[in-house]
């Protein structure tokens, strides 16, 4: 599972960061990517709250499928051209699994619930917009 780590730079544009906490994770995958965007190009933290709380919490309330299989099902339908599947093995077992909302952009985000908004009409899905204040900064 991709982890999202968040850091700022000095005022001679040197990272704080943490490096060995990401050279770790890093090192559990035999290839990795790392994503850099600047704050404005960022999911926002409101984006993030409102699909994993508001979102996923209310679709999961409403029919007793969990989260995850939300998450998964979410991203599939609404987000097949923002999400890349992922192979993933266990022994003999192989998996396939979207990538994470971790590193997405805000205007990925923004498109991702936009499609969200449009499906849960079609489908008659308890899914809410977010606060007028929140699509602003989307």
């Amino acid at each position: 599972m991709a982890k999202h780590f968040q850091g700022r730079t000095d005022e001679k544009g040197v990272p704080l960061t943490q490096w060995p906490a990401i050279q770790l994770e890093a090192a559990k995958y035999p290839h990795f990517v790392i994503v850099v965007l600047n704050e404005d190009e960022a999911m926002t933290d409101r984006q993030r709250r409102w699909y994993k709380g508001v979102c996923l919490t209310g679709l999961s309330d409403w029919n007793g499928e969990t989260k995850d299989e939300w998450d998964y099902r979410l991203k599939i339908e609404c987000g097949s051209e923002i999400f890349k599947v992922l192979k993933f093995t266990y022994g003999d077992m192989v998996y396939w699994r979207p990538e994470s909302i971790s590193g997405k952009s805000k205007k990925k985000m923004t498109e991702f619930i936009e499609n969200i908004l449009s499906k849960s009409i079609t489908e008659s899905w308890p899914v809410y917009p977010p606060d007028p204040d929140l699509r602003k900064v989307m």
